[in-house]
């Protein structure tokens, strides 16, 4: 059974509480579908939309983040405007403001929605006259005995060879003439802005792409000098031929998968106070210190890139120098390349040719040999047949862009370059008959997929039901017999199941693009998904899935009355606009009041909280608020899919705008609705929710233009189809000019204007240049840019921002067993001090030689301090060893253990217990004591004198 039948059968149509399957949905008039699906969904949207407005202004880290995160911040959200007044008033900000603040494709998806608020307004003008004479000038939907006002306002009501059908061909001219019109006053536009764009001091301006590089001028020098020929000696700002670096690649892999772990490790440490460990394999690996290992480890890959990186620019070097003698050689460094002896008589009799001859065979064998170390896997080292060259004015650059290099074909083609950070560097390079054998196999993979696609689809819907549910799951069974509201509620929720299955298809087009070796990383964002998603849905909707739907629906009228074959298709397609008007309803409200509330996103940030305090992955700032286990925080929101979201659902509703806007004009109204509340949400979330990311500069414009033309010529073809059903043969003729004008407009734009949208213009150009050379601008920030980013000096000797934290650790460490050993040493010399405190109670009994006695006991027990010193000195070199070996053993990072906290605690404890106990007896005896500030007591250890120690003796006597 087909997706169109099953999906217009099972989503939200059964209203009867038994399970009779696709026989209820059969009786239902188009009618009962809409207002069902409006019910439904339109009051799920408006209880979301609700809760939207009241939470907005309370939650502005939520809804608001480019003013509630500094990293995201931009003028226009600095006025969140009202709880209200928010929907018009986001109208009010400028289209510059949002292409500089919000992106060229955040600009021209709003323009796209307006632009189907506008066809749709005209829709709505041509309905005021065909409603009328569609309802009362046919009677085909009142013969047949069921009543369905929707029916009997559409084409369908009109008899076989009725002249009102005219009307119909009036009104799409109108309808299609304003379309034209539009775009073509939107490309004026667009060419502006894009024009702006490309003007900006942006390296991807500035820069080019060449691919097919010939052997001799792969490497640096030999670029710089062919620029520097065609334009000037400082034209070029900066040249990187791409590398085949893939071990490279390995270890920097390596090192960016480690670097997390350690940072982590090294949170847990500073500020839990606990060692972490791991186990050093994953299976049967005893477990080690994370922090010393991981540093360790860190530390040889450090190593060891710098040590490749300066090697290949040794390598790299040497090959510019022998390429500025004649040696063209790209492949294997140490190969030296000899003429044939053969070939040596004719080098002698024709020097000319000879060297030429020599320099082809040698380019020959140095690419055959380059090929066999890439297949091989070589050492890294070898240039690729790629470049990116960034130029010092906006001149040289466009003038390099659309020049043609080289006499071959495929040869030195320069392209617009992807921003640095979306290269795709392992599809650079890549010859040009691998990437024609990509492109051939995704093409056909699509068009499989887009014709089998019903096979799987139809299989979902079956169980999309609740006769299907029931089957699948028996245990639902018995409350849908027991309940009428539980089997209206499967009704309601098991078409879910077909839109789950249905997103499926962006993420499998995805991986059929990976085959077309782009530069620029593959995303939902990239034009080519969206040229595929938008064709894609195009053909499996109206020329697959209407079809088959609508000779579905009429087989048995076609079976039981064959001559009327034309007149039962040509009714039976005009009336299925409730089908298409159902879609758009539920692909698009329901997902935009979900958007709105940032639904998914708030429950990952939720999600990531629990998971990450589960885990303790959420020590620092950085850690409560990067991304962990792929679950997003707010302040890292996901960009926005313009290419997904375009080629799935928009170019949907504009088809259906297209098609259905004259043969039932009631569709217009919910278009507008569907346009308008788009309109309105998506400014609301470009302006405060998502921050410019994958920005294609408008070229997602660009692709959605030439497809909604060649839809127009669809649409007018389907609808004079339909006339010719219908037995109008005159309104079918008339259609003829409007679809040949259409046409003509599609060859028209094709000529120039997509042309002239892709570059700047010279005298543009030149201004820019004039003025930045007047104002000083250099383009020290294009070096490197486009540099392979395991080539950059800064990723030789990279470290978690948190390193030197460990030293503050260890100090603190350190610290820790030093008070721990003065306790014990302390707690020790309680004993040790008894017979000094008698000498110095004799000393002051024997009071009738005074204070001289005194003071020789003083210097005798400092003489003998002299020698007591050197035991200090002595233990004090025994203590540094022991911290030495313990540095040794665990890098000085290992902490104390639970037991040796405890302990420690208890003694000073008891410590402070028998100094309060001795201070008591000396205030019963009458004696007051002597207390000494805190800051001499620090003074004390800190000198470690022996008259401090004197004073101590006496104050505890």
């Amino acid at each position: 059974m087909e997706y169109a039948q099953h999906f217009h059968e099972n989503r939200l149509l059964q209203t009867d509480n038994s399970t009779q399957g696709s026989n209820s949905a059969d009786s239902l008039t188009e009618t009962e579908i809409i207002k069902t699906t409006c019910a439904v969904y339109g009051s799920i949207f408006a209880a979301l939309f609700i809760v939207f407005l009241i939470v907005r202004p309370r939650y502005p880290h939520v809804y608001n983040l480019k003013k509630s995160f500094p990293a995201f911040h931009t003028p226009v959200a600095d006025d969140a405007f009202g709880r209200i007044s928010w929907m018009w008033k986001v109208f009010t900000v400028s289209y510059d403001d949002i292409r500089d603040q919000c992106g060229m494709d955040a600009m021209t998806t709003v323009r796209l929605l307006e632009f189907g608020v506008k066809l749709s307004l005209v829709g709505v003008f041509n309905s005021i006259f065909l409603l009328p004479i569609y309802g009362l000038m046919g009677d085909v939907v009142a013969n047949e005995g069921v009543s369905d006002p929707i029916k009997e306002v559409s084409l369908s009501n009109l008899g076989q060879g009725s002249n009102f059908a005219i009307v119909t061909t009036f009104s799409a001219y109108i309808l299609f003439g304003a379309a034209m019109y539009f775009i073509a006053k939107d490309f004026e536009w667009f060419t502006a802005h894009r024009h702006t764009f490309l003007s900006k001091k942006r390296v991807q301006n500035y820069s080019i792409f060449l691919s097919g590089l010939p052997p001799e001028m792969q490497n640096n020098r030999a670029l710089r000098e062919y620029f520097a020929i065609c334009f000037s000696h400082n034209a070029v700002a900066d040249v990187h031929v791409a590398l085949a670096i893939s071990n490279l690649e390995k270890k920097v892999a390596k090192r960016n998968a480690l670097l997390p772990k350690l940072e982590h490790s090294i949170n847990v440490l500073t500020i839990k106070g606990e060692t972490p460990m791991h186990k050093a394999k994953i299976c049967g690996g005893e477990k080690v210190w994370s922090v010393p290992a991981y540093s360790k480890e860190i530390a040889d890959l450090n190593e060891e890139i710098d040590s490749r990186r300066k090697k290949l620019e040794s390598m790299q070097e040497e090959r510019e120098n022998r390429a500025s003698n004649g040696d063209v050689e790209t492949g294997e460094d140490e190969m030296q390349l000899q003429p044939d002896p053969e070939e040596t008589d004719i080098f002698d009799e024709h020097p000319e040719q000879g060297s030429k001859i020599a320099m082809y065979s040698k380019s020959f064998k140095s690419s055959a040999s380059k090929m066999k170390a890439i297949i091989t896997g070589g050492e890294d080292g070898a240039p690729r047949n790629a470049a990116f060259v960034s130029f010092a004015d906006l001149t040289s650059a466009n003038i390099a862009r659309q020049t043609v290099h080289q006499s071959e074909p495929w040869s030195c083609v320069p392209v617009e370059p992807p921003m640095p950070e979306l290269v795709n560097w392992k599809n650079v390079g890549k010859s040009n008959n691998s990437k024609q054998i990509g492109e051939l196999i995704s093409l056909v993979l699509t068009s499989v997929l887009c014709i089998f696609w019903t096979i799987p689809v139809g299989i979902v819907a079956s169980l999309s039901n609740v006769e299907g549910l029931t089957e699948l799951l028996p245990f639902l069974k018995a409350p849908v017999e027991t309940y009428a509201w539980f089997s209206s509620l499967l009704a309601l929720l098991a078409p879910l199941l077909l839109v789950v299955f249905v997103s499926l298809l962006p993420m499998i087009l995805l991986t059929f693009l990976k085959f077309e070796g782009l530069i620029e990383m593959e995303t939902y964002q990239h034009p080519s998904l969206f040229s595929k998603l938008a064709s894609f849905t195009i053909i499996q909707t109206f020329f697959i899935s209407t079809i088959a739907s609508t000779l579905s629906k009429s087989l048995q009228q076609i079976l039981d009355k064959p001559r009327s074959i034309f007149a039962i298709v040509g009714s039976a397609l005009p009336a299925q606009s409730a089908y298409f008007i159902q879609i758009i309803i539920v692909q698009n409200l329901l997902a935009l009041g979900i958007e709105l509330l940032r639904i998914s996103p708030v429950a990952q940030n939720i999600i990531r909280k629990v998971v990450a305090k589960k885990l303790a992955h959420n020590l620092t700032e950085k850690e409560r608020n990067e991304s962990f286990m792929g679950l997003r925080s707010l302040e890292a929101p996901l960009e926005y899919y313009f290419g997904r979201e375009l080629g799935g659902k928009i170019i949907l509703v504009q088809m259906v705008l297209y098609v259905y806007g004259c043969m039932s004009p009631i569709t217009t109204y919910f278009t507008l609705i569907v346009f308008g509340l788009l309109a309105i949400g998506f400014r609301h979330q470009f302006l405060y929710i998502y921050p410019i990311a994958n920005d294609s500069g408008g070229k997602l414009w660009i692709n959605f233009q030439r497809l909604s033309v060649t839809c127009m010529i669809l649409a007018e073809i389907i609808l004079g189809a339909v006339l010719l059903l219908k037995e109008v043969f005159i309104a079918a003729v008339l259609m003829v000019p409007l679809i040949t004008t259409t046409i003509l407009f599609d060859i028209y734009l094709k000529r120039r204007h997509y042309s002239v949208t892709c570059y700047l213009p010279m005298g543009e150009c030149a201004t820019i240049d004039h003025n930045n050379e007047s104002e000083g601008i250099t383009y020290e920030s294009f070096k490197d840019a486009y540099l392979q980013p395991e080539l950059k000096e800064m990723s030789s000797a990279l470290l978690p921002e948190n390193y030197f934290e460990i030293a503050t650790a260890r100090k603190s460490e350190e610290n820790r067993h030093d008070e721990v050993a003065v306790d014990e040493t302390r707690q020790s010399g309680d004993h040790g001090s008894e017979p000094y405190e008698v000498a110095v109670d004799e000393t002051r009994q024997s009071g009738d030689h005074g204070n001289e006695s005194y003071e020789v006991v003083v210097d005798e027990t400092r003489q003998s301090g002299d020698h007591g010193s050197e035991s200090s000195d002595r233990s004090r070199n025994q203590k540094k060893h022991k911290k030495h070996q313990r540095k040794e053993s665990n890098d000085g990072l290992r902490g104390e253990s639970r037991s040796q906290e405890k302990e420690r605690k208890r003694k000073k404890k008891s410590k402070k217990e028998h100094r309060k106990k001795e201070y008591s007896q000396l205030s019963d005896s009458g004696q007051e004591p002597e207390r000494k500030s805190k800051k001499e007591h620090r003074h004390c250890r800190r000198e470690n004198s022996f008259e401090c120690e004197v004073k101590d003796a006496e104050h505890r006597k």
